[in-house]
């Protein structure tokens, strides 16, 4: 398949499994690739991927997403080397847990900072190229089913998410008349390094059973389900779909999403995931 041969396409977490397997997924399908993530080094196992699945050099840069200026300097090498920019997945995000009465300020702000904040500065600076350029292009923010769905010891990642997908509703309604294309996906509980917090230890076996249950396709989400999806929405194949909000959960939010932490407040403060892990 090559619905990407002669575009290009930025990726922004593209160390994370589901940003590594979506740039995989784009190589793949003849896209050319920046990789976007906050430290250079991160980015090699992704880089090695990319090039066994195409054969193709990729780019990668590394960008603070809460860096206005590294985001701006960032794009503009982006487009210095690639001519242009057609695609972006802003995929890039941080979580961790606490209950709400624990939460510290300086973690509400962190998530503000990268997952709201971060998400606005990387699309605002590559939707100014794509305008200048005046060819259209497709834009695909990364929110979460915490974004319609409350989850217990998440709040201010379910708080920032739930922001994310208005940021594409409001996107959308007013760079359609450049052409320019904006979507959010929606992910339930997929099985990367962010969700192995929760499905490992001693209690494991009985939060994947749990899931399990709440899922009415049996199963939990891979990396590839969501990277087929973005890669969809960043095509020509959904030329006619903008402001949309995906659900992505095999099933997970259609009676509510269940309360998996409530009775674990031991991992209040543990990392869910951050930034280029």
């Amino acid at each position: 398949m090559t619905r990407f041969t002669g575009r290009t396409a930025i990726v922004t977490g593209a160390a994370g499994d589901i940003g590594q397997t979506t740039a995989i997924r784009l190589v793949s399908e003849g896209a050319t690739v920046a990789l976007v993530d906050r430290k250079a080094e991160f980015l090699d196992e992704t880089i090695r991927l990319c090039h066994e699945a195409s054969g193709q050099a990729v780019l990668s840069v590394a960008i603070d997403q809460t860096d206005r200026d590294a985001v701006e300097s960032g794009v503009l090498k982006i487009v210095a080397e690639l001519g242009a920019v057609d695609a972006l997945f802003a995929n890039a995000g941080y979580g961790k847990f606490a209950t709400f009465l624990e939460q510290p300020l300086s973690e509400w702000s962190r998530h503000v900072d990268v997952n709201l904040t971060g998400t606005f500065n990387i699309c605002q600076v590559v939707a100014r190229a794509m305008v200048e350029r005046a060819m259209g292009g497709a834009i695909v923010i990364n929110a979460s089913s915490g974004a319609i769905q409350h989850t217990d010891l998440l709040s201010a990642y379910c708080a920032t998410k739930s922001g994310l997908r208005m940021l594409a509703s409001g996107m959308a309604s007013e760079l359609g008349n450049h052409r320019i294309r904006v979507n959010s996906v929606m992910p339930g509980v997929v099985e990367t390094a962010m969700t192995g917090p929760m499905l490992s230890g001693d209690d494991g076996d009985a939060f994947r059973a749990a899931l399990l249950s709440d899922t009415p396709v049996g199963r939990l989400g891979r990396p590839e389900d969501i990277a087929a999806l973005v890669t969809f929405l960043l095509s020509d194949d959904a030329s006619f779909i903008t402001g949309a909000a995906i659900a992505i959960d095999g099933g997970q939010t259609i009676h509510g999403h269940p309360r998996w932490y409530f009775t674990d407040h031991r991992r209040a403060h543990e990392d869910v995931w951050s930034p280029g892990r």
